[in-house]
């Protein structure tokens, strides 16, 4: 994971070096200022501050994005690193390694829960605590948060089985809501392929409870989606088009 970094006079960094000398990128910094604002937007969330303590939170929050402003990558984006460096440069022993910016397990990403996935034999299990940050129902967790979690599971179901596709359709049944604070585990296995179609299933608990179920029909891509991808990319950093998750 140590592609060559960018030249500073492009004002990009790479994230998949750690260094820390002479004011270059340190990975364990980067992570420790995606907890702070991980929780950060919780108390933002929750908070019901007076006018001046909102105000004075929010000039530091902008003195905050001053200084991390000249120091924006500019794209084209990636679960697996800002410069998209292909899987096969990369482990997957540890899932937040192999997609640290993922929204919704990646340690260099502010709005991801993280979700812990653990990878044995094939399988990958998850748990994490949702707290208010993501409420949908009156103390239970969005039935949408549900779903992405359930997608990021079976796409790392694929890539740790080397059959990693897009997502194409996702069908979540959910038996009973989900609740914040609380910690929620998940499984996913793979249960097989049929030409360009991978398939896999997930569950959900609560304690012994099961709170949701997952089936998953991805599509593998031939040739280098990744690249194919980022041909599509706009120079604002949107996507052409429509597409499921990259896996």
């Amino acid at each position: 994971m140590n592609p060559t970094p960018k030249s500073p006079a492009t004002n990009s960094v790479d994230p998949s070096a750690s260094q820390d000398q002479g004011g270059e990128l340190d990975i364990r910094s980067l992570e420790a200022l995606n907890r702070g604002l991980r929780e950060l937007i919780q108390e933002v969330r929750v908070s019901q501050a007076p006018a001046e303590a909102a105000d004075e939170a929010r000039a530091a929050i902008e003195r905050a994005r001053e200084i991390l402003a000249p120091h924006a990558y500019s794209g084209p984006f990636a679960q697996a690193s800002l410069e998209g460096a292909s899987p096969n440069e990369l482990a997957f022993d540890d899932i937040a390694d192999f997609f640290p910016y993922s929204p919704i397990v990646g340690p260099r990403n502010p709005i991801s829960p993280p979700i812990r996935f653990k990878v044995v034999d094939g399988v990958v299990s998850g748990r994490v605590t949702w707290g208010a940050t993501y409420c949908g129902p009156p103390n239970h967790v969005h039935g949408g948060v549900v779903a992405c979690a359930f997608d990021e599971l079976l796409g790392a179901v694929n890539v740790v089985n080397h059959v990693g596709a897009m997502t194409g359709t996702l069908t979540i049944r959910y038996r009973r809501p989900t609740p914040l604070f609380e910690e929620i585990r998940m499984e996913g296995r793979h249960t097989g392929t049929e030409r360009r179609k991978v398939f896999a299933e997930g569950k959900m608990w609560h304690g012994d409870t099961l709170i949701a179920e997952a089936e998953g029909i991805f599509i593998r891509i031939e040739g280098d989606f990744r690249a194919m991808l980022t041909s599509r990319t706009r120079g604002s950093g949107e996507p052409d088009g429509d597409s499921g998750s990259t896996r």
